[in-house]
């Protein structure tokens, strides 16, 4: 019986976290803007692709990276994610960006990608 509501409880965090990852804020990675993150980074709350979850684990500090659908999540990383997302990293970690003066780099460039979160995460430049 144990394994049977584990496995339920296991069932109703992926349902959560697809419609968490449908919202239209959510629908793009929070670092590159590639289309359908396929990870969550769990250091900030965001909703991130796969090339950018290995960018975000070599970071300094690394950043705590899980798959949406190869991974369970605790009720306590489910609330998490339902506080943060994208919208609410982008007020944090972009508050003061410039997309005038500034851009965010596209995905097919990694070491560009790499910079960019370098500066957003390492640096806070923004």
């Amino acid at each position: 019986m144990a394994a049977s509501a584990k496995r339920k409880q296991e069932e109703k965090h992926l349902k959560l976290l697809r419609e968490m990852s449908s919202l239209p804020p959510n629908r793009k990675c929070f670092d590159c803007d590639q289309r359908g993150p396929t990870y969550t980074d769990m250091t900030v709350g965001s909703f991130v692709c796969t090339s950018c979850s290995g960018i975000l684990r070599g970071l300094n500090p690394p950043h705590r990276v899980k798959s949406i659908s190869m991974t369970t999540f605790t009720q306590q990383e489910i609330e998490f994610l339902q506080k943060h997302g994208n919208e609410v990293c982008k007020q944090i970690w972009l508050g003061l960006f410039d997309d005038r003066s500034s851009a965010i780099p596209d995905f097919r460039d990694p070491q560009k990608v790499k910079e960019f979160l370098q500066e957003k995460y390492e640096k806070k430049r923004w």
